[in-house]
């Protein structure tokens, strides 16, 4: 298996230059014909906005883009807008900006998590890869919404801000139905019943372990136990 490394602040030129337009950022950098999306400049607005649109508050993340066909590409200062459900890296500190289309791509993995892009009942988003199972995986999805400030200083929100959201979904490896799911002893109860472990057994190691139904990292030990790793 190769593993190319992108070195976007090499050929910054190049890509800036296709402002809107769509264009080839593997072709940009390897002269092969791969299409991953489309640069453009970013303009900051002119107002001052608290928060971002961005799941992560800094840009200075390394991505690993994994293909379908098996091929690894390195990408620095990538991040996700949740607002325009892409990743997209920074090319340089003009705001320039590379947007990735999922074409070819199988998943991205920043800072040791796996990202995937699904379309499901009209809806296409990217989703963390919590649990992957046999029968199901465990997603986790981001949005983000603007609320405007107020000039009344009852409400004491002067300025826009971007509150951003996370939500859990259970995705079905059989017809890739994928439904919303809450972190709660309900849900998780529920879903131990297509468990090949006795569902007393799953409760009895729940209690001992001391694990919460709504702390991610406890639910994912659970999910491991109940259905294997």
């Amino acid at each position: 298996m190769r593993i190319i490394f992108i070195l976007i602040f090499l050929v910054p030129n190049f890509i800036i230059s296709q402002t809107n337009t769509q264009t080839d950022f593997r072709s940009a950098l390897t002269g092969e014909n791969t299409n991953f999306g489309t640069s453009f400049f970013y303009n900051q607005p002119s107002k001052v906005i608290l928060g971002s649109a961005y799941l992560f508050d800094e840009w200075d993340n390394d991505g690993e883009i994994q293909t379908l066909t098996g091929e690894r590409f390195l990408v620095r200062n990538i991040n996700l807008n949740i607002s325009r459900n892409a990743f997209e890296a920074k090319i340089n500190d003009n705001d320039s900006i590379f947007s990735f289309t999922f074409n070819n791509i199988k998943q991205i993995i920043i800072n040791g998590k796996s990202y995937k892009n699904y379309f499901y009942n009209e809806d296409n988003r990217v989703y963390e890869l919590i649990y992957s199972g046999s029968d199901f995986t465990f997603l986790k999805g981001f949005s983000v919404k603007l609320v405007t400030g107020s000039g009344n200083p009852m409400v004491n929100r002067s300025n826009d801000k971007y509150v951003k959201k996370e939500s859990y979904f259970i995705r079905s490896v059989e017809n890739n139905m994928i439904e919303s799911f809450k972190l709660s002893k309900r849900s998780l109860n529920k879903l131990f019943e297509n468990s090949s472990l006795d569902v007393k057994r799953i409760l009895a190691f729940i209690d001992s372990s001391n694990l919460s139904y709504k702390d991610e990292n406890d639910v994912i030990k659970i999910l491991e136990f109940a259905f294997g790793k």
